[in-house]
């Protein structure tokens, strides 16, 4: 049986900001870690701190890549939202032009 999938435009506007909200929380947590890692070195000091750091800083490029998955997602969203809202809008004017 089929399902329905019911969204408006509001919804994906708010889900968008969500989303965004996210994104900018798990920034904030990577730029700790980040932060916290290079913090270590003043009381760590090694081949073990040098890998450790090493590995950590090897996650980076993955971390930003979701970063900007999350936003552009978010953005994608919103111009959905746009879309449904237009043709919502287009529909609405063509049916007042219907006579009767």
């Amino acid at each position: 049986m089929a399902k329905i999938i019911q969204v408006t435009p509001e919804l994906l506007e708010s889900t968008a900001g969500k989303i965004e909200g996210l994104a900018g929380d798990y920034k904030t947590q990577y730029d700790q870690l980040y932060s916290e890692t290079n913090a270590m070195a003043s009381t760590w000091n090694g081949k073990d701190n040098v890998a450790f750091v090493d590995q950590i800083a090897g996650f980076k490029d993955d971390f930003e890549k979701m970063h900007t998955l999350m936003l552009e997602y978010a953005d994608f969203l919103r111009k959905s939202a746009k879309g449904y809202r237009d043709t919502q809008d287009n529909v609405v004017a063509e049916a007042r032009k219907l006579v009767n």
